[in-house]
């Protein structure tokens, strides 16, 4: 028998000297207690070593008669944690005797902890814009209790983009994480006049445990700017309302005037005007001024927020626009991985834009904007988040993420 002690007041062992279990389930051990002595005695069984923490005996406390014994159940329960190294692990149980509390006894077994395999992926910033391709960065975390070694690939069933790696493959130890990079690319331009979205995937493969996955979408904006044509159709209007202006008020009315004015001069019957060589009249040309476009190309950008809030609490994050600066955003996108519960807003300063229930979220939530909303130097691009519940205990507060995209235009 395994941990089999020999002693005058007691004697305890298990059934198995050995056991498997996997993280985050439970095997109940029996153990027996003997009374070596003559008389009555009591007995506390205490757990200890390295399982003491996730071990539970029951009963805890026997009153055994001399000679006598019972069997008690000793339940292990390791959590699913980095923490819980795989392999064998020892279980011991302490015996003390209410008689002499310093004739300690005990029994020990081995448990094998099994393996588990837990990775997430995270996009850091799920969506970007280019004309070209963009540079993602991501974070690859190991929730289980082994190494990862994963690979990383682009998964784009259209065939539209391809991208590469920094670094190709990641090894992160059980509880740590990992930044990594992907510059993605297009294999083709976009000649129309509308954005194009490239939906993708990102795979973390390993074999022998799931993959880790994560989406992410790529907007492709025409080498054209999308805006450019109906800029030159309103400024050939306003160009065209000018000159209609010009030929049918404004020209008609500088000629009346004028000859109001030669009118006015002509002399008194009888009398002479001399003109000489260098006097001229009033002409019909004048100068006509035209309205310039206004300029609403910018730099791409996308802003990512990822508040964390405890449950019961509220917590935002702010962008402040830079001085003489114009943040147009024409896209939203509002995750909630976590499947946490609350209220999410996005607000311009303390003026509410959006709100959103974060449990009718069940995948992103993207938000086209017709007609973009505009932050001036000054007013901030403003998330709250209020946690009423948390969906993975794990990470221990509500963590939905927001991308805000659009341009930058300096004023």
């Amino acid at each position: 028998m395994a941990g089999n002690v020999a002693a005058m007041a007691a004697q305890a062992w298990f059934s198995l000297d050995q056991v498997d279990v996997a993280p985050g389930s439970t095997v109940v051990l029996q153990m027996t207690v003997v009374n070596l002595a003559d008389s009555t005695d009591a007995f506390v069984l205490t757990p200890s070593g390295l399982a003491a923490a996730w071990t539970t005996i029951e009963p805890a406390t026997l009153t055994l008669f001399g000679g006598t014994q019972q069997v008690v159940a000793v339940e292990v329960r390791p959590p699913m944690l980095p923490s819980t190294t795989a392999g064998p692990t020892l279980l011991a149980v302490r015996i003390v005797p209410h008689s002499d509390p310093d004739d300690v006894r005990g029994a020990e077994t081995t448990i094998v902890i099994g393996a588990s395999h837990s990775r997430r992926l995270d996009v850091l910033q799920p969506a970007q814009r280019g004309r070209h391709g963009a540079t993602f960065e991501m974070m690859l975390e190991n929730r289980g209790n082994t190494p990862a070694s994963c690979r990383l690939r682009v998964i784009d069933p259209s065939g539209r983009v391809e991208g590469e790696f920094d670094p190709p493959a990641a090894g992160v130890e059980p509880g740590a994480s990992t930044l990594i990079r992907l510059k993605l690319r297009t294999k083709g331009l976009q000649w129309e006049r509308r954005a194009r979205t490239l939906p993708f995937r990102i795979d973390a493969d390993q074999t022998g445990s799931p993959t880790a996955t994560a989406e992410a979408t790529f907007v492709q904006v025409p080498m054209v700017p999308e805006r450019l044509i109906g800029r030159l159709v309103a400024t050939a209007a306003v160009l065209a309302v000018i000159a209609a202006c010009w030929f049918t008020i404004v020209k008609p009315a500088i000629r009346d005037a004028a000859d109001d004015a030669v009118a006015q001069a002509q002399p008194a019957s009888g009398s002479t005007i001399a003109i000489g060589p260098d006097d001229t009249g009033p002409t019909d040309d004048a100068v006509a001024s035209t309205l310039a476009p206004i300029d609403n190309t910018g730099q791409p950008t996308a802003i990512p927020f990822a508040p964390l809030a405890a449950q019961g609490e509220t917590v935002e994050q702010r962008y402040a626009v830079p001085a003489g600066q114009v943040l147009r955003v024409t896209d939203l996108i509002v995750q909630n991985p976590n499947a946490d519960q609350g209220t999410l807003t996005i607000q311009r300063n303390e003026v509410v834009l959006f709100t959103y229930r974060l449990d009718n979220i069940f995948s992103d939530v993207g938000v086209p904007l017709v007609t973009p909303i505009e932050f001036l130097t000054g007013q901030d691009l403003v998330v709250v988040v209020t946690c009423v519940g948390v969906g993975d205990q794990t990470v221990g507060s509500c963590a939905p993420k927001v991308t805000a995209s659009g341009v930058l235009i300096t004023g």
